[in-house]
């Protein structure tokens, strides 16, 4: 856990999102690298069996360009997260400070009293909660849900039945 101090003494509880770095292969991961291209041929036989004769054989497996691939797609994940974790932080700060005293001391007294994880989206809940943003988000999801339903029913009945 840790805390970062504001101007006015506000103490901002927060836990840090763990960083992933390499990925790791162990035997088991490294012999179902080397096995999917036998899985995936038959699957397909089983998928197609009148086909199974003209159905290539599977080749060779590159077996660093798939843990490369892997690492990758992990790094960006990891990245996508982070990326969304800062911006719900952002907002939440953005909402918070827009609020009016009262509105922020009930989120500080309640952030305070707070026994749960203490990461953004949390956070976000307990702003949401005393800033009434949350409601706000509730009704705009509601109407557009709404317009939503009342746009499906005006095609179906523009188009004609099959039946």
């Amino acid at each position: 856990m840790h805390h970062q101090q504001d101007r006015k003494g506000f103490v901002m509880r927060f836990q840090r999102t763990q960083r992933y770095g390499q990925i790791e292969i162990t035997p088991r991961k490294l012999r179902a690298i080397e096995g999917k291209p036998e899985r995936d041929r038959k699957a397909l036989a089983a998928k197609l069996p009148l086909l199974v004769d003209v159905l290539p054989e599977p080749g060779p497996v590159d077996v660093q360009a798939e843990i490369q691939s892997r690492q990758r797609r992990s790094d960006a994940s990891e990245q996508r997260m982070r990326a969304l974790y800062a911006r719900v932080w952002r907002e939440s700060r953005r909402d918070y400070f827009q609020a009016d005293a009262t509105a922020r001391e009930a989120i500080r007294e309640a952030w305070a009293a707070w026994t749960g994880p203490i990461t953004c989206m949390y956070y976000r809940y307990v702003v949401d909660l005393h800033t009434g943003v949350q409601e706000a988000r509730s009704q705009a999801f509601k109407k557009a849900e709404a317009e939503s339903k009342a746009q499906r029913r005006a095609m179906n009945k523009t188009q004609p039945s099959l039946f």
